[in-house]
């Protein structure tokens, strides 16, 4: 309001200031060529040359927008066209999300956007498809989305949610060279990462798998936990893959895992029983002892106590230095119980043993007492020892 209002008085001050200027002496002005001459007063000439450049520019002005026409009736056409696709998009992926799949795919089809969008509205339409179970739409789409393409980026958005379509549809051998796909493009992609490992561990291709792990570590794709969890299921798949088809091949296997992997529990017991069946107990022995020192677990010191070394003294005396952090530990002193057995120590094998069972009651503990008492010649106190096992065994 005030812009317009300031406008006005100066418009009024430059006529006041003409009027003032021209109305004691309006002037002359002379125009001749040859016998003509044009003779005017110069307040009449300066109107006439200010109206006729206004009439100049109102004449280029409206040309101007003649031309300008047709751009400014396709440009409304689009904005009305994006309006609506923008309308159609909105209403496309509601439907998608309350699961009225025939109904989206027609609205998101209905009007596509223009440029990128566009990719937007075929996806939407071939997930639904995908729910509809038209398989041959579905392609189709995809196909659309892919024509659209205007980046990297978008090329990976596409090939991952076609690879997810065939997950979801269990066809996994598909599923898994879209994946690979999408992982050439973007290869530290989190989704991409987290969809190989699953379609490794579905297909059972573990080495794949053992290949991939590290870039999923690095990326932090998965928990570490999780990470750690997978990269032994995966070694363990393949020493036992091993062990049924070449056995002899498990060893070699074993050689190629890094070093703080065989020191992972629950892997080495997969490879030390291997050894224990193939009568390799001095080779498991020191691994086992190894493994103990930098992470105790009772089922190794169980294995322990099954390896038949040629030096079983020197076993006991192995065990018996894991006491000073381990004496409560109802497992060791079984296995110290076992490898006095062994020895022949009746006295320190019924100490160890009978200490196991006042911690933790077990058949195993009550096996070796039996027979420890077979050896002795102890026949009635042999048989109680497993009737004492077998009523925890039914218990």
């Amino acid at each position: 309001m005030k812009k317009w209002f300031f406008t006005f008085l100066l418009i009024l001050s430059v006529i006041a200031a003409f009027i003032w200027f021209f109305w004691e002496d309006p002037g002359f002005f002379v125009i001749g060529r040859g016998a003509w001459t044009v003779e005017t007063s110069l307040s009449t000439f300066v109107i006439a040359l200010l109206l006729g450049g206004f009439g100049v520019y109102s004449v280029l002005y409206l040309l101007l927008n003649l031309l300008r026409l047709p751009l400014q009736i396709f440009s409304n056409r689009s904005v009305h066209h994006q309006k609506k696709a923008h309308e159609s998009l909105v209403h496309g992926l509601l439907a998608l999300i309350q699961g009225q799949w025939q109904k989206a795919e027609k609205i998101l089809l209905k009007t596509i956007s223009l440029g990128e969008l566009s990719i937007l509205h075929y996806l939407g339409a071939a997930y639904a498809a995908y729910e509809q179970q038209d398989s041959s739409h579905v392609a189709s789409y995809i196909e659309k989305a892919r024509q659209n393409l205007s980046s990297k980026k978008e090329a990976v958005a596409i090939t991952l949610f076609d690879a997810k379509l065939e997950w979801q549809h269990k066809n996994y051998s598909a599923a898994l060279e879209k994946a690979q796909a999408a992982y050439s493009l973007a290869p530290k992609h989190n989704e991409v990462l987290s969809l190989l490992v699953k379609l490794y561990v579905q297909l059972e291709d573990w080495q794949a798998l053992l290949k991939l792990l590290p870039e999923v570590r690095k990326y932090k794709v998965l928990p570490v936990a999780e990470i750690q969890d997978l990269d032994d299921r995966a070694n363990i798949a393949l020493i036992q893959e091993s062990l049924r088809t070449n056995p002899l091949k498990a060893n070699q296997i074993w050689a190629q895992i890094p070093k703080v992997t065989q020191l992972r529990p629950v892997l080495l017991k997969v490879y030390v029983e291997h050894l224990i069946a193939a009568g390799d107990a001095m080779i498991a022995e020191p691994l086992v002892r190894e493994a103990l020192k930098y992470q105790w677990d009772t089922d190794l010191v169980t294995l322990y106590g099954a390896l038949e070394t040629a030096n079983t003294s020197q076993q006991i005396t192995y065990a018996e230095s894991w006491l000073r952090y381990h004496k409560k530990d109802a497992a060791l002193l079984r296995t110290l119980g076992h490898l006095c057995l062994r020895n022949r120590l009746w006295g320190k094998a019924r100490q160890y043993l009978e200490e196991s069972i006042k911690l933790e009651p077990n058949v195993k503990t009550f096996q070796i007492l039996g027979d420890l008492a077979v050896q002795t010649g102890e026949l009635a106190e042999a048989n109680e020892y497993y009737r004492r096992g077998l009523q925890l065994v039914f218990k």
